[in-house]
């Protein structure tokens, strides 16, 4: 009835054969124990379909043969619909959708690039309601084949987001009448999350990257995942403050880069920040929150003792406006050119290998659970709110601090 074919790859496929078509359909699996169960299950449900236990509707598509035969459930009828529209059309609606100012410019711009692959690989002519739980499998295996940036695949996490993405799409697209019924994503197997290493020292990277074998791939997860001790952030503060000298371009730079360092802001937060936000020994700190009618929650950070004189000093030469850091025409700091200026200053020198401005952030938290002064829920409060897989990977210990942990044990007789 039935027959298991093993890919190249190790992935399983089922072949049938029903009213004389072959159909030929992954299991989206690569363990044989399993393969085999739901070869049974599909075997099963073919019978019915052939004895009319299971009757499919008129006009059944294979793909809707396959919903019955892989997971058990008819086909849901499409209800008649407002509008018609295509994937392209209702992608352009959706993004044209969002007032200014009410998502992250740098968020609408990932959500475009999602959309675009989404397009790519599902047809941006495809009638948008028509699209079907099939498609989108089909979307994460051909995304799963596909080249990456730095030699490497695409990352389970990215074709998450770009589901997510496409999650938002369909509501949309119900709310404006090109679709009803479920949200063909619902059945859909995610890739599995990937979950992040903790954070390293230098030295650990540094020593694993000696031994060899690595890709540059692999390489650069690697530089993301480092955090720096306050030494080492107090050195890499020096190199930008002396090397900003020379690029007129991005005054701001050494300033902005310190008020993250002792602030845990994120880059986005940091260009949000007004002059007057800091005062009386605080900074106030404007978070953007994801899913809330509110344009932002607040949280205050005490100003540090060496961030003040630090901020006097930009102060005393600030080009004008509303922004406590601004480009030299006074216009508030974007994506582009902040990404410029930290390149500028880490360019042909060891900081080189550091991933953006978000290292500060999580060096900040890391070294206040390190201090052994602060508490988890402190370090919450300062840092804004966090998932706990963000908590598991702050609050990890330096190797040294291990060490010591350990070394209260013995076992001498």
């Amino acid at each position: 009835m039935a027959s298991l074919q093993r890919c190249a790859s190790g992935l399983y496929k089922l072949a049938i054969r029903f009213r004389d078509e072959r159909l030929l359909r992954s299991l989206e699996t690569y363990d044989e124990d399993e393969a085999r169960l739901l070869k049974k299950q599909v075997e099963q449900r073919l019978k019915h379909v052939r004895d009319g236990t299971l009757t499919l509707p008129e006009g059944a598509s294979r793909d809707d043969l396959w919903e019955v035969l892989r997971y058990g459930r008819l086909p849901t009828p499409q209800a008649s619909l407002v509008k018609t529209a295509t994937l392209g059309g209702v992608v352009g609606e959706y993004l044209a959708s969002y007032p200014t100012g009410s998502k992250e410019s740098d968020t609408l711009d990932t959500e475009e690039v999602h959309c675009n692959n989404l397009k790519r690989l599902l047809g941006a002519n495809t009638p948008f309601h028509a699209i079907a739980s099939t498609d989108l499998r089909r979307f994460i295996r051909e995304r799963q084949q596909e080249p990456g940036i730095h030699d490497g695949k695409i990352a389970s996490d990215t074709i998450r987001k770009e589901l997510q993405t496409f999650r938002l799409l369909w509501e949309f697209g119900k709310r404006e009448g090109y679709a009803s019924g479920e949200n063909p994503l619902t059945d859909v197997p995610l890739p599995k999350k990937r979950q992040k290493p903790p954070f390293q020292t230098w030295e650990q990277i540094e020593r694993r990257i000696e031994r060899g074998g690595l890709s540059k791939q692999e390489i650069r997860e690697m530089w993301e995942c480092l955090f720096m001790r306050e030494e080492e952030i107090g050195q890499f503060l020096r190199h930008v403050k002396e090397t900003s000298a020379g690029l007129p371009r991005f005054p701001y730079v050494y300033p902005a880069l310190c008020f993250c360092a002792y602030t845990g802001a994120r880059r986005s937060e940091m260009f949000r920040c007004r002059i007057d936000d800091v005062t009386d020994g605080l900074a106030m700190i404007r978070e953007k929150k994801r899913d809330t009618d509110t344009e932002f929650t607040f949280r205050h950070i005490p100003v540090n003792n060496e961030l003040a004189p630090i901020l006097d000093a930009w102060l005393a030469t600030h080009p004008g406006g509303q922004y406590l850091f601004c480009k030299t025409n006074t216009e508030p700091l974007e994506d582009r050119t902040s990404r410029e200026a930290f390149k500028a200053v880490t360019k042909d020198s060891k900081w080189q290998v550091l991933r953006g401005y978000h290292i500060l952030r999580h060096s900040f938290a890391s070294n206040l659970a390190r201090s052994g002064r602060v508490s988890q829920a402190e370090i919450d409060e300062l840092m804004g709110h966090q998932t706990e897989e963000m908590r598991l990977r702050y609050r990890h210990l330096f190797p040294e601090d291990k060490q010591k942990a350990v070394a209260v044990l013995s076992y001498s007789t």
